[in-house]
């Protein structure tokens, strides 16, 4: 196994699990007149009470509350695997990389709209210690050449630097997103491949597979819903994993329409899970199927990897539902709509 006690791992993911928001915190949640009260309860009702205990609810706004939400889910990930990350488990290490992604993807946004000095302002400080990159350096760069020159010789820069800015100054995010995420899979399934129980193996394989699978499915149904890309260009933003075949990803991208997509989609094994109901959220499909089966391990599954990185998944998938409800009511949008994205 990859941490001393496995069994305290899976027990301990199960805990927190249990203390998640449930649909009674989130009709209460949704009563809220603003943001404030959203704040409020979170603060005086919910597992969040001791990250937000010193919070001012009136002058908080969504960037530090995702801050500081993101700030105790990492703390509870390193809870669950401190030992395991001092070793340098490519499990713990796929986390950190997920986490760095999002610190690239959130800088390469800012230079792209010239407002890279924001970026101190939202910089984890409490993610650094367990980076190598740079944060502090990466919030005083101004230029693309700069930003290459902090990730010095890091993967990220072997790749990024394929992403400058175009003579308009705009960078191709989502192709760099793209591909950093590519690397990271990469390497959790090689990683996978090196485990030696067999069952465990299976478990996370087929756990990965279907993340990408749900993720694919979802771009696909996203690109030819609202973008005129050629069948060319969606297929370039299809994840190179998972367990659909190529040869059906490539038929699902050359489908002339959004409506001829669906068909090819229930032929998958995958496909066949989606609920039709669920087909008109493209944007939620991956999120709902990965979390659904994710649940289902974190109450089943015995393998402390599996577990872990359930645990994972359902906390961004409860990270997104506190955004979602914040924005609702920012916005004063329908009650009965906001509550029909939720993923629960």
């Amino acid at each position: 196994m990859f941490i001393n006690s496995s069994s305290a791992v899976i027990s301990k993911a199960r805990s927190k699990y249990g203390r998640r928001l449930k649909d009674k915190d989130y009709k209460a949640l949704l009563k809220s007149s603003n943001v404030a009260g959203v704040v409020s309860y979170l603060k005086n009702h919910t597992h969040y009470a001791d990250v937000l205990n010193k919070v001012n609810e009136t002058e908080v706004h969504r960037g530090n509350l995702e801050t500081i939400i993101k700030q105790k889910n990492f703390y509870d990930f390193d809870s669950l695997c401190r030992y395991e990350m001092s070793e340098g488990s490519p499990f713990s290490e796929f986390i950190i990389r997920r986490y760095e992604i999002e610190q690239l993807v959130h800088f390469l946004l800012l230079l792209s709209c010239n407002k890279v000095e924001e970026y101190i302002f939202a910089l984890p400080a409490y993610f650094d210690k367990h980076t190598e990159l740079d944060l502090y350096r990466l919030s005083r760069c101004r230029n693309f050449e700069s930003f290459l020159d902090v990730l010095g010789k890091s993967e990220y820069r072997k790749i990024l630097k394929n992403f400058p800015p175009d003579n308009r100054g705009v960078i191709n995010i989502a192709g760099a997103e793209d591909a950093m995420n590519m690397f990271a899979y990469k390497e959790l399934y090689l990683a996978i491949s090196k485990r030696k129980s067999k069952r465990e193996k299976e478990n996370l394989k087929a756990l990965c597979d279907n993340v990408n699978d749900f993720c694919n499915i979802s771009r696909v149904l996203r690109l030819k819903k609202y973008y005129k890309m050629t069948p060319q260009q969606v297929m370039s933003h299809m994840l190179p994993y998972g367990s659909i075949k190529s040869s059906k990803l490539k038929e699902m991208c050359n489908a002339p329409t959004y409506e001829d997509v669906l068909p090819i989609i229930t032929t998958t094994r995958v496909g066949k899970r989606i609920k039709f109901t669920d087909i008109e959220k493209e944007e939620q499909i991956s999120f709902m199927n990965r979390f659904d089966m994710c649940r289902k391990n974190l109450y089943y599954s015995q393998d402390p990897s599996v577990v872990l990185l359930s645990y994972m998944y359902v906390c961004e998938a409860e990270l997104k539902n506190i955004i979602t409800v914040i924005e609702g009511v920012r916005y004063q949008s329908d009650r009965d709509v906001i509550e029909s994205l939720l993923i629960k």
